[in-house]
């Protein structure tokens, strides 16, 4: 399969890793969360893992902005999965929410 298009769903401490890093491999990337404000937290956190890949990494500011500019964030799962060859789920490891995501129509349609 060649992958062109990735999605990560849930972007806590694990999922903003993932896209970020995925990102920063030069794929495009949507990041899915429940909320607005879910995102806002993970596009911080996006910009801190922006800092340490330039402190550890020796990434360059350029290399980072292009990563960030890779990113599209999405609180509607329906448009997040649209076009993606692979979904990342990264959701909290909460029974509810895990479940939640795994019966979602349109994450289900993309399955199928």
């Amino acid at each position: 399969m060649n992958i062109k298009h990735v999605t990560v769903a849930g972007g806590g401490v694990l999922g903003s890793q993932i896209a970020f890093q995925t990102a920063y491999s030069g794929f495009p990337v949507n990041l899915y969360d429940i909320s607005d404000e879910a995102l806002d937290k993970a596009k911080e956190k996006i910009r801190a893992w922006q800092e340490a890949y330039k402190r550890d990494l020796g990434a360059t500011e350029e290399e980072v902005e292009k990563a960030y500019n890779n990113l599209t964030f999405y609180t509607d799962l329906e448009k997040a999965v649209k076009g993606a060859d692979l979904v990342i789920e990264a959701v909290p490891e909460v029974y509810d929410i895990k479940a939640n995501f795994y019966k979602n129509r349109f994450f289900v349609k993309w399955c199928w």
